[in-house]
Protein backbone atom coordinates (compact mmCIF):
# COMPACT_ATOMS: atom_id res chain seq x y z
CA UNK A 1 0.00 0.00 0.00
CA UNK A 2 3.29 2.25 0.80
CA UNK A 3 2.75 2.98 -3.48
CA UNK A 4 -0.63 3.24 -3.69
CA UNK A 5 -0.61 7.03 -5.28
CA UNK A 6 2.27 5.98 -7.79
CA UNK A 7 -0.58 3.51 -9.12
CA UNK A 8 -3.04 5.67 -9.29
CA UNK A 9 -1.26 8.02 -11.55
CA UNK A 10 0.81 5.24 -13.70
CA UNK A 11 -3.34 4.06 -13.89
CA UNK A 12 -4.71 7.08 -14.96
CA UNK A 13 -1.92 7.62 -17.95
CA UNK A 14 -1.50 4.04 -19.13
CA UNK A 15 -4.14 4.52 -21.62
CA UNK A 16 -3.90 7.40 -22.81
CA UNK A 17 -0.12 7.34 -23.19
CA UNK A 18 -0.57 4.29 -24.98
CA UNK A 19 -3.16 6.20 -27.54
CA UNK A 20 -0.90 8.51 -28.18
CA UNK A 21 0.95 6.81 -30.73
CA UNK A 22 -1.72 5.90 -32.75
CA UNK A 23 -2.56 6.00 -36.44
CA UNK A 24 -5.62 8.09 -36.27
CA UNK A 25 -3.97 11.16 -33.77
CA UNK A 26 -1.00 11.07 -32.98
CA UNK A 27 -1.22 12.75 -30.01
CA UNK A 28 2.72 12.51 -29.48
CA UNK A 29 3.78 14.99 -32.55
CA UNK A 30 1.56 17.94 -30.51
CA UNK A 31 3.86 17.14 -27.03
CA UNK A 32 5.89 19.90 -27.55
CA UNK A 33 2.47 21.99 -27.10
CA UNK A 34 1.05 20.01 -24.51
CA UNK A 35 4.01 20.17 -21.77
CA UNK A 36 4.66 23.56 -22.71
CA UNK A 37 0.64 24.36 -21.58
CA UNK A 38 1.15 21.70 -18.51
CA UNK A 39 4.12 24.08 -17.53
CA UNK A 40 1.77 27.25 -17.96
CA UNK A 41 -0.86 25.30 -15.87
CA UNK A 42 1.73 24.61 -12.95
CA UNK A 43 2.48 28.19 -12.67
CA UNK A 44 -0.70 29.16 -11.34
CA UNK A 45 -2.17 25.64 -9.70
CA UNK A 46 1.33 23.99 -8.43
CA UNK A 47 2.55 27.43 -6.90
CA UNK A 48 -0.01 27.59 -3.91
CA UNK A 49 -0.47 24.01 -4.21
CA UNK A 50 3.27 23.52 -2.68
CA UNK A 51 2.06 26.87 -0.13
CA UNK A 52 -0.73 24.93 1.00
CA UNK A 53 0.78 22.07 1.67
CA UNK A 54 3.34 23.28 3.86
CA UNK A 55 1.01 25.39 5.73
CA UNK A 56 -1.52 22.67 6.38
CA UNK A 57 -3.91 23.22 4.04
CA UNK A 58 -4.11 19.79 2.92
CA UNK A 59 -1.45 16.84 2.93
CA UNK A 60 -0.38 13.15 2.13
CA UNK A 61 -0.86 9.91 4.69
CA UNK A 62 2.89 8.53 4.74
CA UNK A 63 0.47 4.81 4.54
CA UNK A 64 0.02 5.29 0.49
CA UNK A 65 3.40 7.04 -0.50
CA UNK A 66 7.07 6.30 -1.33
CA UNK A 67 8.15 9.35 0.94
CA UNK A 68 10.45 11.11 -1.34
CA UNK A 69 9.40 14.89 -0.89
CA UNK A 70 10.05 17.42 -2.77
CA UNK A 71 9.15 21.52 -1.90
CA UNK A 72 6.69 20.01 0.78
CA UNK A 73 5.15 17.99 -2.09
CA UNK A 74 5.61 13.82 -2.73
CA UNK A 75 6.83 13.09 -5.97
CA UNK A 76 3.68 11.10 -6.46
CA UNK A 77 2.13 14.55 -5.95
CA UNK A 78 4.33 16.02 -8.75
CA UNK A 79 3.30 13.30 -11.02
CA UNK A 80 -0.60 13.82 -10.57
CA UNK A 81 0.42 17.17 -12.14
CA UNK A 82 1.61 15.68 -15.23
CA UNK A 83 -0.47 12.29 -15.13
CA UNK A 84 -4.00 13.84 -15.03
CA UNK A 85 -3.27 16.95 -17.43
CA UNK A 86 -1.86 14.37 -19.84
CA UNK A 87 -4.80 12.72 -19.79
CA UNK A 88 -7.30 15.81 -20.00
CA UNK A 89 -5.64 17.15 -22.90
CA UNK A 90 -5.22 13.60 -24.81
CA UNK A 91 -8.94 13.18 -24.82
CA UNK A 92 -9.76 16.86 -25.75
CA UNK A 93 -7.43 16.62 -28.51
CA UNK A 94 -8.29 13.45 -30.13
CA UNK A 95 -12.30 14.77 -30.09
CA UNK A 96 -11.02 17.48 -32.04
CA UNK A 97 -8.88 15.47 -34.41
CA UNK A 98 -11.36 13.03 -35.03
CA UNK A 99 -14.19 16.10 -35.65
CA UNK A 100 -16.51 15.54 -33.24
CA UNK A 101 -19.59 17.40 -33.68
CA UNK A 102 -19.58 20.56 -31.05
CA UNK A 103 -22.32 19.66 -29.21
CA UNK A 104 -22.30 22.70 -27.26
CA UNK A 105 -21.90 25.11 -29.96
CA UNK A 106 -24.48 27.33 -29.35
CA UNK A 107 -24.20 27.56 -25.94
CA UNK A 108 -20.38 28.06 -25.46
CA UNK A 109 -20.91 31.57 -23.79
CA UNK A 110 -24.07 30.54 -21.64
CA UNK A 111 -21.08 27.61 -20.54
CA UNK A 112 -18.64 30.13 -19.70
CA UNK A 113 -21.01 32.45 -17.68
CA UNK A 114 -22.04 29.25 -15.94
CA UNK A 115 -19.01 28.55 -14.89
CA UNK A 116 -17.96 32.10 -13.39
CA UNK A 117 -21.54 32.36 -11.98
CA UNK A 118 -20.37 29.08 -10.14
CA UNK A 119 -17.33 30.37 -8.97
CA UNK A 120 -18.40 33.20 -8.01
CA UNK A 121 -21.24 31.32 -5.32
CA UNK A 122 -18.06 29.95 -3.78
CA UNK A 123 -15.97 32.64 -3.31
CA UNK A 124 -18.77 34.42 -1.66
CA UNK A 125 -19.57 31.92 0.42
CA UNK A 126 -16.50 30.76 1.19
CA UNK A 127 -14.39 33.81 1.80
CA UNK A 128 -11.87 33.96 3.95
CA UNK A 129 -11.11 29.67 3.36
CA UNK A 130 -7.87 29.98 1.90
CA UNK A 131 -8.95 26.77 -0.96
CA UNK A 132 -12.25 27.90 -1.19
CA UNK A 133 -11.31 31.54 -1.51
CA UNK A 134 -8.04 30.75 -4.06
CA UNK A 135 -9.49 28.05 -6.93
CA UNK A 136 -12.82 30.15 -7.08
CA UNK A 137 -10.82 33.63 -7.45
CA UNK A 138 -8.68 31.29 -10.46
CA UNK A 139 -11.73 29.90 -12.26
CA UNK A 140 -12.97 33.42 -12.48
CA UNK A 141 -10.28 35.09 -14.02
CA UNK A 142 -9.27 32.28 -16.40
CA UNK A 143 -12.85 31.63 -17.32
CA UNK A 144 -13.08 35.18 -17.83
CA UNK A 145 -10.35 35.32 -19.72
CA UNK A 146 -11.83 32.21 -22.08
CA UNK A 147 -14.74 33.94 -22.91
CA UNK A 148 -12.75 37.05 -23.62
CA UNK A 149 -10.44 34.96 -25.98
CA UNK A 150 -12.91 32.94 -27.12
CA UNK A 151 -10.34 30.12 -28.37
CA UNK A 152 -10.78 27.22 -30.59
CA UNK A 153 -13.09 24.53 -30.11
CA UNK A 154 -14.61 25.45 -26.74
CA UNK A 155 -17.62 23.61 -26.86
CA UNK A 156 -15.88 20.17 -27.38
CA UNK A 157 -14.00 21.42 -24.25
CA UNK A 158 -16.66 21.39 -22.47
CA UNK A 159 -17.79 18.30 -23.41
CA UNK A 160 -14.58 17.15 -22.57
CA UNK A 161 -14.51 18.47 -18.93
CA UNK A 162 -18.08 16.39 -18.44
CA UNK A 163 -16.24 13.28 -19.58
CA UNK A 164 -13.61 13.53 -17.45
CA UNK A 165 -15.98 13.78 -14.19
CA UNK A 166 -16.29 9.92 -14.46
CA UNK A 167 -12.38 8.99 -13.85
CA UNK A 168 -11.94 12.04 -11.75
CA UNK A 169 -14.51 10.92 -9.06
CA UNK A 170 -13.20 7.59 -9.55
CA UNK A 171 -9.46 9.21 -9.04
CA UNK A 172 -10.61 11.28 -6.64
CA UNK A 173 -12.56 9.28 -4.67
CA UNK A 174 -9.52 6.71 -3.85
CA UNK A 175 -7.12 9.59 -3.20
CA UNK A 176 -10.07 10.80 -0.71
CA UNK A 177 -10.28 7.61 1.13
CA UNK A 178 -13.11 6.00 -1.06
CA UNK A 179 -11.76 2.81 -0.60
CA UNK A 180 -8.89 2.84 2.18
CA UNK A 181 -8.87 3.65 6.07
CA UNK A 182 -7.60 6.17 5.72
CA UNK A 183 -7.54 9.43 3.05
CA UNK A 184 -4.19 8.84 0.62
CA UNK A 185 -4.96 13.13 0.53
CA UNK A 186 -6.10 14.64 3.46
CA UNK A 187 -7.64 18.37 3.98
CA UNK A 188 -8.03 20.74 6.63
CA UNK A 189 -11.94 21.58 6.50
CA UNK A 190 -10.96 24.79 8.14
CA UNK A 191 -9.68 26.01 4.69
CA UNK A 192 -12.79 24.12 2.65
CA UNK A 193 -16.71 24.62 2.46
CA UNK A 194 -16.39 20.88 4.32
CA UNK A 195 -19.01 20.08 2.08
CA UNK A 196 -18.31 16.54 0.44
CA UNK A 197 -19.57 14.71 -2.54
CA UNK A 198 -18.97 11.12 -1.30
CA UNK A 199 -15.48 11.89 0.25
CA UNK A 200 -14.78 14.35 -2.62
CA UNK A 201 -14.07 18.41 -1.50
CA UNK A 202 -16.66 19.91 -2.81
CA UNK A 203 -13.87 22.77 -4.20
CA UNK A 204 -12.19 19.42 -5.96
CA UNK A 205 -14.39 19.68 -9.21
CA UNK A 206 -13.16 23.27 -9.35
CA UNK A 207 -9.86 22.64 -8.66
CA UNK A 208 -9.95 19.82 -11.81
CA UNK A 209 -12.06 22.57 -14.02
CA UNK A 210 -8.90 24.87 -13.43
CA UNK A 211 -6.18 22.57 -14.47
CA UNK A 212 -8.16 21.68 -17.51
CA UNK A 213 -9.09 25.15 -18.82
CA UNK A 214 -5.83 27.00 -18.16
CA UNK A 215 -3.94 23.75 -20.36
CA UNK A 216 -6.52 24.05 -22.91
CA UNK A 217 -6.26 27.93 -23.57
CA UNK A 218 -2.82 27.84 -23.41
CA UNK A 219 -2.58 24.87 -26.07
CA UNK A 220 -5.25 26.36 -28.14
CA UNK A 221 -3.36 30.06 -28.28
CA UNK A 222 0.21 27.70 -28.55
CA UNK A 223 -0.99 26.21 -31.61
CA UNK A 224 -2.40 29.48 -32.99
CA UNK A 225 0.65 31.12 -32.95
CA UNK A 226 2.71 28.08 -33.71
CA UNK A 227 0.63 28.08 -36.81
CA UNK A 228 0.98 32.12 -38.01
CA UNK A 229 4.79 31.27 -37.35
CA UNK A 230 4.80 28.15 -40.05
CA UNK A 231 5.67 29.18 -43.56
Amino acid sequence: MGNLYLWINILAVFFPLLLSFNKVGHFYRRWKILFQSIAIMWLFVVSWDIWFASIGVWGFNSKYIIGTDFLHLPIEEWLFFLCIPYSFMFLYDQLVILNTPNYFKKIERYLDFTFIGIALCFLVIGIPKLYTTIVSTLVILFTSLIYKINPKNKGVFYMSYLVVLVPFIIVNGVLTGGVTEEPIVWYNNAENLAIRCFTIPIEDFLYYFLMFEICYLAYEQIKKTTQKDSP
